[in-house]
């Protein structure tokens, strides 16, 4: 399964060095800009604001169904090439008494260009307000990046991106974040059209179709591979998502 997943990332990889930019903006599961969970190397138009909600059914310990996490997430960008975003989960199996995941706060800066190959370069920071998860800092450069797990309580933190280490009790320091949208519009196209997304965020693999207008609203139906964090959270397979840029 390892050697499986290792080809598949190299091919991506390969793929996304070799290709022409991609300019993804929307908002995805963890609050950054891009592509359905890992964030692009592209930051929201200057002066703009959007948001993105994204619900995906989970399992418990009875097997019901009917239990369900939902992330919404808004962000803006003040001045070019800067976005600030915030995002809150909302878990449907607390009741009332309980609290809903502490938010999120990210940032994400466009940097200079790094030549013709790699013209698309970023760097941004997820911090979480709960004292015991993780916060992320990571680096972008054409659909691939790399990040860096830090702060946390060993035992009860977790991440919003890179695996589990089970063994640790904690997530994996560092991790490789893959993106791209597949058939990437035409500038200057108008109306609703399909548009077509996969990524790795370190854990697992995701694919999304978007039908999205050039207006900014979209929706959105996905699939999602396993993830580590199946003891806190054992994911359905499938998760939908509607967004808008204003």
């Amino acid at each position: 399964m390892k050697s499986i997943k290792t080809k598949i990332l190299l091919c991506l990889m390969f793929f996304l060095l070799y290709s022409s930019s991609f300019i993804c903006a929307d908002v995805t599961f963890p609050g950054p800009s891009g592509y359905i969970h890992v964030p692009s190397a592209t930051t929201m138009k200057n002066g703009t604001l959007e948001f993105g909600f994204h619900t995906r059914f989970f399992d418990t310990d009875g097997g019901s169904a009917d239990n369900y996490f939902t992330n919404m997430g808004i962000g803006f960008s003040p001045i070019r090439d800067l976005e600030i975003g915030v995002q809150k989960a909302v878990d449907s199996r607390r009741k009332k008494e309980d609290a809903d995941p502490d938010p999120t706060v990210n940032f994400k800066v466009r940097l200079p260009p790094m030549g013709k190959d790699f013209s698309e370069t970023a760097i941004g920071m997820l911090f979480d307000t709960n004292p015991n998860n993780y916060h992320t800092l990571y680096f972008t450069i054409s659909g691939v990046g790399v990040g860096w797990n830090f702060g946390g309580n060993q035992g009860s933190g977790v991440a919003n991106y890179g695996s589990y280490d089970k063994a640790a009790e904690k997530p994996k320091d560092v991790f490789i974040m893959i993106g791209t949208e597949v058939t990437p519009g035409k500038p200057g196209e108008r109306g609703y059209r399909s548009h077509y997304y996969i990524d790795y965020n370190g854990d697992f693999f995701s694919a999304a179709w978007r039908f999205k207008s050039h207006r900014g609203f979209w929706a959105e139906l996905g699939v999602q591979g396993k993830s580590s964090y199946s003891e806190f959270y054992d994911y359905k397979p499938v998760f939908a998502g509607i967004g808008g840029i204003f």
